[in-house]
């Protein structure tokens, strides 16, 4: 009986491995079609941030499921020659963007809309 349970365990283990595997995939996938919904530039014109929204309802149901366990926008700051400098879109724990708010540059700090308020970056590069 505990081979039984050991064995099944370890199957539990696997899977749920592969299920997490799965979703970072799909993530991973949101991020690459992801299209900048808009620039905004920096005083400097150094840099500009643009907001993404992936889109994963072409995934279908398993597409809902991870829209529901993500942000509904990200963000990315990038210098003008297109180098990225940050990204949002790994934070998990965090729901970023308002439709109604706009991200902004206070000299080297990068604000973006987050659901408990301003989030920042300090980016030098942006000065």
């Amino acid at each position: 009986m505990r081979k039984f349970i050991g064995v099944a365990r370890s199957i539990l283990f696997v899977i749920v491995g592969l299920l997490l595997m799965f979703l970072l995939g799909l993530k991973v996938y949101g991020s690459w079609v992801a299209q900048p919904l808009k620039k905004y530039w920096s005083d400097s014109g150094s840099c500009y941030i643009s907001k993404y929204e992936p889109d994963y309802k072409m995934i279908g149901l398993v597409g809902r499921v991870l829209e529901l366990l993500s942000s509904r926008y990200f963000y990315r700051v990038y210098t003008k020659d297109d180098e990225l400098l940050r990204t949002s879109e790994w934070f998990f724990w965090m729901r970023e963007g308002n439709e109604q708010v706009a991200p902004e540059f206070s000299g080297a700090t990068v604000l973006y809309p987050g659901t408990e308020g301003w989030e920042y970056w300090t980016v030098t590069e942006c000065r």
